[in-house]
């Protein structure tokens, strides 16, 4: 398997001083000329070696498997999702000015049609992977994947509960004044879940919902994950994992369709068509969890080309809660500031900022100077001593996102290419 990916390329940017949204004409030049996706995106190849073309935009290679199309998502006026349409065809709405572009809140490009069309719908299934720590997921049209995504399921809740937990009790022993014990008169509403599971089952509806915000969704394909709770918790209680699954299930009959598939079902699924299945499940690529998608999103709607076009990663921004002060204090029993959402105004942390040409994510701040992080997935800071005024300010992003291309190929395909990607 031969795996294109797809860069990020900045492009010509207009630089503005103060705060500005990231839909004004300041970032105009970040729309996509070619696919359709934020950040004009492209793929890397040779420009003597680009392949064949039919005339839907997909590559036939000779003797392989059609790589399927990039399908650029379309919402009508009224915000109502229609189906995907090709990116020669979107660009071609753009230009006559009866569409418009757009983002959503996971990085995504579409278009919003500012004109009445037609409503005519085909059947789409969005299938998921559930997993403790990962999920994949798959829109899957009868006659081709639409679109692939990996799921970080948030990490750490629990411990910083735990860490919440002493610090409180540590209180009650200090000379200060403390607030009454809360936990005699408190009582678990019926269907509690655990905040480590909430957290889980919050991030998978966000997406979830987002998702069928911009494709005409109508079934549900869920591998159902199913072990003995009683022997594995020792009979003591009832694991709550089962009380988010059913959560989750609920969320997606209230919007369609739902179909459980096992574990033995999507493994048959995946060897019949032929998908790769990655053994390492930390890798954040397509074959990891997203193939397994892909599998019961084709047995569910019968698409014969499980090649994805595109391939997403999804994580979530955890953001430190606020303290009053830190764990340990510091020379002097002095304790500094500690967590929060918001940085030096009027910037707030996880906002997207064009900082000496380059896209960078805001962090925490000190002294009146900003902390800047790589607009990757990742998030390492770049520098703690950023001026506010030299960064300009496109959009707050909760969710961080990575895009990549993914194009499976055969051997005779391979030899086509002439091994350039």
């Amino acid at each position: 398997m031969v795996v294109a990916t797809k860069v990020l390329t900045r492009g010509r940017v207009e630089t503005r001083r103060g705060v500005v949204g990231y839909k004004d004409g300041g970032v105009q030049d970040l729309a996509p000329p070619t696919p359709a996706e934020p950040l004009n995106a492209t793929v890397d190849r040779k420009r003597d070696l680009s392949p064949r073309r039919d005339l839907e935009g997909r590559s036939t290679p000779k003797g392989g498997r059609v790589s399927p199309a990039l399908r650029v998502p379309v919402v009508g006026v009224d915000g109502k999702p229609l189906m995907p349409t090709t990116p020669q065809r979107a660009r071609k709405l753009l230009k006559s000015g009866v569409a418009k572009k757009c983002w959503n809140g996971l990085g995504q490009f579409y278009i919003q049609m500012l004109k009445q069309v037609g409503a005519k719908k085909q059947a789409v299934c969005l299938a998921v992977d559930t997993g403790s720590r990962w999920d994949g997921m798959a829109v899957v049209m009868r006659k081709q994947v639409v679109t692939t995504a990996e799921l970080v399921l948030p990490s750490g809740v629990a411990e910083k509960i735990k860490a919440r937990r002493r610090m409180r009790r540590a209180r009650r022993y200090r000379k200060t004044p403390c607030r009454a014990k809360h936990f005699d008169n408190r009582s678990r509403p019926e269907g509690w879940l655990c905040p480590s599971q909430r957290a889980k089952v919050d991030f998978r509806t966000k997406v979830v919902d987002a998702l069928c915000k911009l494709y005409p969704i109508d079934k549900f394909a869920v591998e159902d994950v199913r072990f003995d709770h009683y022997r594995k918790r020792w009979g003591k209680h009832f694991s709550t994992v089962e009380i988010g699954k059913t959560k989750f299930y609920e969320h997606l009959q209230s919007l369609g369709v739902l179909s459980l598939y096992d574990g033995v079902q999507t493994a048959g699924w995946r060897e019949k068509l032929g998908l790769p299945k990655n053994s390492r499940k930390s890798a954040l690529e397509w074959d990891s969890h997203a193939s397994d998608a892909v599998a019961i999103g084709c047995a569910e709607t019968g698409c014969e080309n499980p090649l994805p076009p595109e391939f997403w990663v999804w994580k979530r921004f955890q953001n430190a809660k606020r303290q009053l002060y830190r764990f340990e204090p510091e020379k002097g029993g002095v304790r500094r500031r500690y967590g929060g959402s918001l940085s030096v105004r009027p910037f707030k942390k996880a906002d997207v900022v064009l900082w000496r040409g380059r896209l960078v994510r805001v962090g925490g701040f000190m002294d009146g100077r900003i902390s800047l992080h790589t607009f990757t997935l990742k998030n390492k800071r770049v520098t703690q001593s950023a001026r506010p005024e030299d960064c300009t300010r496109f959009f707050n992003q909760r969710v961080f996102a990575m895009h990549q291309a993914p194009i499976p190929l055969t051997t005779e395909a391979v030899d086509f290419f002439g091994g350039s990607l």
